[in-house]
Order: C-alpha cells, then sequence, then structure tokens
C-alpha cells in the first residue's frame, strides 16, 4: 500500500502501488477538477510536492502538453500518473 496525502485538503489516503492517482482522488473525494480525463485539456494539473520518483514517467504527449505550459518539472496531470509510492499532491489546475 502507498500513501498518498491531498495537500489542499489534508486528506491522507492508502491504496495499492500502482493504482492510478485518477482512480485514488475520485474514491478519496479529493478536490481535484478531471475534465477529459485524457490529459489534453490540463484541468487536472497538479504538483507532486514530495516523491516525484515514485510515480510512472510521464508520456511524450504529456510531456509536450506540460511543456506548453511551461510546467516545471515537478508538475503532472493527475489523470496520467500511476503512483507506485508515497507521494504528496498538490492541485494546481489550468
Amino acid at each position: 500500500m502507498v500513501k498518498v496525502h491531498f495537500l489542499l485538503e489534508d486528506l491522507l489516503v492508502e491504496a495499492p502501488a500502482g493504482t492510478p492517482l485518477q482512480r485514488i482522488a475520485d474514491a478519496a473525494g479529493a478536490d481535484i477538477t478531471f475534465g477529459c480525463r485524457t490529459g489534453s485539456c490540463g484541468t487536472c494539473r497538479v504538483r507532486v510536492a514530495e516523491g516525484l520518483s515514485h510515480c510512472s514517467e510521464p508520456g511524450a504527449e504529456e510531456r509536450d502538453f506540460l511543456a506548453g505550459l511551461d510546467a516545471s518539472p515537478d508538475q503532472r496531470l493527475a489523470c496520467q500518473v500511476t503512483v507506485q509510492g508515497d507521494v504528496a499532491i498538490d492541485y494546481i489546475g489550468l
């Protein structure tokens, strides 16, 4: 099990390693807005405040999308992330 800390709500939840962050956020009721759920709208942009190395690597489309927003390396699209270890997530949005 991994621990996911949603900083905005100070909500700490556990989930099996390898679970998509979107599924964890939905189940926990975390305040992250998901628009398209496919990585093309950016409404679910988050900052991985802790545990970035415990997140799946971004795919080419996510990297290109975030580069277009001049996003910092710790920013990801929550709908594209799979969590492998403990993380702390801060919601940014678009």
